[in-house]
């Protein structure tokens, strides 16, 4: 059985109190079957190679695509369905929570959409080998628990990133789905449509003319299929898309 290390900065033992010792198997698995039945919430278990173990349907679709089951990807690693920069960028997560025993939370951008990761380090009450005729057989290694959520808009993410005893990262890999046509001006452009900020002020911001920044929201509209100004500030809300985000590294 696994459970949360609770081997934390005092802060976080504080914040974080550990679990009940009473507490069973058969209860243990029944707080994890709730937490994976979320609808809002993906539940992954990943060794330290990036090996999944578990997933539930929420993250098999947040993750692997909206008609991948969590059979299809159990049994895999994160290299086989990713590009090697976004496994790599979080192989090394991995290995930090691994070697600070802290968990991190992570903000990203996944097809075009803002979500948060919180990855907690999992020990074994009993570690042992696993059986070596399993194809991901030898000596258990470290895993993980991985908790995914969609946020869309900038306040309740800040509501998020306030939760102490985590590491906070911010991903530089986006996989910007449908906002991937856009230049890495014209996200910046409309990352500040989203934060409410006229073409006058979005103009002073880049040190461009107004007449400039009117020419790319029409661009962005365009490729968007979408000719009003309140609609695309609401694309750029509901993706999370921040200014920062323009010069992240695509895959």
């Amino acid at each position: 059985m696994l459970r949360l290390m609770n081997q934390h900065s005092p802060e976080q033992v504080e914040s974080s109190p550990p679990l009940p010792s009473n507490l069973d198997t058969d209860e243990l698995r029944g707080v994890f079957k709730a937490i994976g039945a979320d609808p809002m919430i993906g539940v992954a278990i990943l060794g330290e190679d990036g090996y999944i173990y578990w997933v539930n349907p929420q993250m098999a679709q947040l993750f692997f695509g909206g008609k991948r089951t969590p059979q299809q990807a159990m049994g895999h690693t994160l290299s086989e369905l990713y590009p090697a920069p976004w496994v790599d960028e979080r192989l090394k997560l991995l290995k930090r929570v691994a070697d600070t025993n802290k968990p991190v939370q992570v903000r990203s951008i996944w097809e075009g959409r803002q979500q948060y990761s919180w990855i907690h380090p999992l020990e074994a009450e009993h570690p042992e080998p696993m059986d070596p005729d399993e194809q991901h057989g030898g000596p258990m290694p470290p895993r993980f628990l991985v908790i995914t959520k969609r946020v869309s808009g900038e306040g309740k993410a800040e509501e998020l990133t306030q939760a102490d005893g985590f590491d906070k990262v911010d991903s530089e890999m986006v996989d910007l789905g449908p906002l991937d046509v856009l230049t890495s001006r014209e996200l910046e452009v409309l990352a500040l449509l989203g934060q409410g900020l006229a073409a006058a002020e979005i103009a002073k911001v880049l040190h461009r003319s107004v007449k400039t920044i009117n020419t790319h929201r029409e661009n962005i509209g365009k490729k968007l299929k979408i000719d009003d100004r309140v609609k695309l500030a609401n694309v750029a809300q509901r993706a999370g898309l921040r200014f920062a985000d323009a010069e992240r590294e695509r895959v």
